[in-house]
């Protein structure tokens, strides 16, 4: 009886019915697909990051009527900007981690020896930008 190859729904440059070979294109697949959880993890993070700030601002609005604490706080700290951002850098996170993993997906299963990590370099210094942009930008306003 011989031995059929298996096959997925493209066709692997792999020998799939060894099962060393077959192991170790699993694993990739699973490392990728953890790397993928990790950055919706962390567009999640910000998400929630963006309603706590939101939350926090209404605490420090509702606190400016407690007698004890007037003049406290009377600067408007712009928190809609800050929390709209947070919010949109976390959908960027998730739509550029789906992305990869697809791209980095395509490249296991046509075998390809190495991949371009440069779209990662770009996406980690824009996000760094962008924070660092807000921060710089949102300090400036509420130091005036």
């Amino acid at each position: 009886m011989p031995e059929t190859k298996p096959q997925d729904s493209h066709s692997s440059p792999y020998d799939l019915s060894n099962p060393q070979v077959l192991l170790a294109w699993q694993r990739n697949h699973l490392a990728n697909e953890r790397t993928f959880l990790a950055w919706c993890r962390t567009g999640l993070a910000l998400f929630g990051f963006s309603f706590v700030i939101e939350r926090f601002d209404f605490f420090i609005r509702q606190i400016q009527h407690v007698p004890m604490f007037e003049g406290m706080a009377q600067k408007h700290l712009h928190t809609d900007a800050i929390t709209l951002s947070t919010f949109a850098v976390g959908v960027l996170v998730m739509v550029v981690a789906t992305w990869r993993f697809w791209y980095v997906r395509r490249c296991i299963n046509t075998g390809a020896k190495t991949f371009s990590v440069t779209p990662d370099i770009i996406f980690t210094v824009a996000v760094v930008g962008i924070i660092l942009g807000l921060f710089t930008v949102f300090w400036h306003l509420i130091v005036q």
